[in-house]
């Protein structure tokens, strides 16, 4: 074995044994959520594709290097999940998320019997990763605005550097294995991207342990939490209370800096406010919550029996139906017209 063959192997192993140990880090926390779930399917389809384009790992393992290297290449499909189930406190799966899994699998089977088609198919996954990862950034810049919890903020933060060099670590060793590029420096960038990734992902993951804990169905209520707050922020989380009795959140397109504003305080202490006094984790869900309030009240009330669905969700601050019926059906299981049909069947 050559230095550069020495240093490369280093380095990727250096890489995969960061990531294992963050399985163990994801994988220590009961119940298992289905962010930590698929972190650490993630992370293990990441540990083998930092080894796996090692020529003494190949030789080494023969033919059963295929259901490891699957799991390589499952691994933008893994991490695409986990970011999905990070950032939805109340995440069920959908059949539909498989297809990734599926197209990728498919695409790294069908070149086995038939060599010829491996560039068309590595070429296809190339595209698929890359609309993953595109759509990964999009997921995690939309939720970082509305996200309460400081540790997911943070790894968002991380995420603007951690998801490209994941996606060049990865299209990176296709083109080599592809085109067979064995050329010292390059191999070596490859490798000193893999190990970065792997360091990133250690402090990253690290600060979300606690976020990666399921949340409690009952945590997500309009009840102040004072008990261990000072008595400054019992002050704040009262004048927040009188603003939303007062309809602030009625405003369309509220966001927290215009809350924080109004309320004259820094942005990031009501964000803490918010997760620690209310139990919330985001700020929609906070906004939400009082708009549903506010729309039952208005649906059971007889003078309002024949108030246009669409009206209504207007007068509380939605753009559109939409993601008002959405929202209400997520806390009451009915559609506002079932519901209002079922309350004013009740009191007449």
């Amino acid at each position: 074995m050559t230095i550069i063959e020495l240093i490369e192997s280093s380095m990727r192993g250096g890489a995969a044994a960061l990531c294992m140990a963050l399985i163990l880090q994801l994988l220590a926390r009961r119940p298992i959520t289905a962010a930590a779930a698929f972190g650490s399917l993630f992370l293990a389809g990441a540990a083998v594709y930092s080894v796996v384009a090692l020529p003494i790992v190949r030789e080494a393992m023969g033919l059963y290097i295929i259901p490891f290297k699957m799991l390589g290449m499952l691994s933008p499909a893994f991490f695409w999940l986990f970011i999905e189930a990070l950032h939805d406190d109340h995440y069920r799966w959908r059949w539909y998320k498989s297809v990734p899994l599926i197209l990728i699998g498919t695409l790294y089977l069908i070149c086995i019997p038939f060599p010829p088609i491996a560039i068309y198919a590595k070429t296809l996954q190339v595209i698929i990763v890359t609309l993953l990862m595109g759509w990964t950034i999009h997921r995690v810049r939309c939720c970082y605005r509305d996200d309460l919890v400081a540790s997911r903020r943070h790894f968002g933060r991380a995420m603007r550097v951690l998801v490209p060099l994941i996606g060049i670590a990865i299209i990176g060793i296709e083109i080599l294995e592809t085109i067979e590029i064995q050329h010292a420096v390059a191999r070596l960038t490859v490798a000193s991207a893999i190990l970065g990734v792997g360091i990133i992902l250690v402090i990253s993951v690290l600060t979300l342990r606690q976020s990666l804990l399921p949340i409690s169905t009952s945590a997500q209520n309009l009840t102040l939490n004072t008990e261990e707050l000072s008595a400054a922020d019992r002050i704040d989380l009262g004048r927040l209370r009188d603003l939303m009795e007062e309809g602030a959140y009625l405003h369309s397109g509220l966001s927290i800096g215009q809350l924080a504003t109004q309320m004259n305080i820094p942005e990031h202490r009501l964000r803490k406010l918010i997760n620690n006094g209310l139990g919330y984790r985001n700020f929609a869900a906070f906004i939400n919550d009082h708009r549903i309030a506010d729309a039952k009240k208005r649906l059971a009330e007889p003078s309002f029996a024949r108030e246009q669905i669409t009206s209504l969700a207007f007068d509380l601050g939605y753009t559109s139906l939409a993601p008002f019926n959405r929202a209400f059906r997520e806390r009451t299981g009915q559609s506002p017209t079932e519901f209002r049909e079922q309350s004013l069947t009740q009191t007449a």
